[in-house]
């Protein structure tokens, strides 16, 4: 089962057991699913849920972000990050900040670069390149 499929179910299940924050946050995340096309591999559903749950946080709206947080994978930690990015640097032969902008693209691009956190991967390409 997909988490957008997962998803789907949690809220059917939401509205026969009336939870209706629960319900009401997940109608907001299939919104944004549908927004982005029908159906969606779970990268982009990720994506899409972390997005939510960042601006509920920002929000100070906890109980959402604890919703939405349930259908997050755990994040790479900071040394498997600098894991991957060494990687990079080695399998590119990048070497100096000019070659930042590659380096950050490259992650991107990875079939795993939803658990990266841009902010950390970020800084550790700098602290590597320098």
């Amino acid at each position: 089962m997909t988490l957008q499929e997962q998803i789907r179910k949690d809220m059917v299940t939401a509205m026969k057991s009336r939870e209706t924050d629960v319900v009401d946050i997940l109608r907001v995340a299939a919104g944004e699913f549908g927004r982005i096309g029908k159906d969606l591999d779970d990268g982009q559903v990720i994506k899409v849920i972390r997005k939510l749950s960042e601006n509920a946080t920002e929000l100070e709206n906890h109980r959402e972000a604890e919703i939405l947080d349930k259908y997050l994978p755990q994040m790479l930690d900071e040394a498997e990050i600098k894991a991957i990015i060494s990687e990079i640097l080695i399998e590119k032969f990048y070497s100096g900040m000019k070659d930042m902008g590659k380096v950050m693209g490259d992650i991107k691009t990875r079939p795993d670069s939803h658990l990266i956190d841009g902010k950390i991967s970020s800084k550790l390409v700098k602290e590597m390149l320098s």
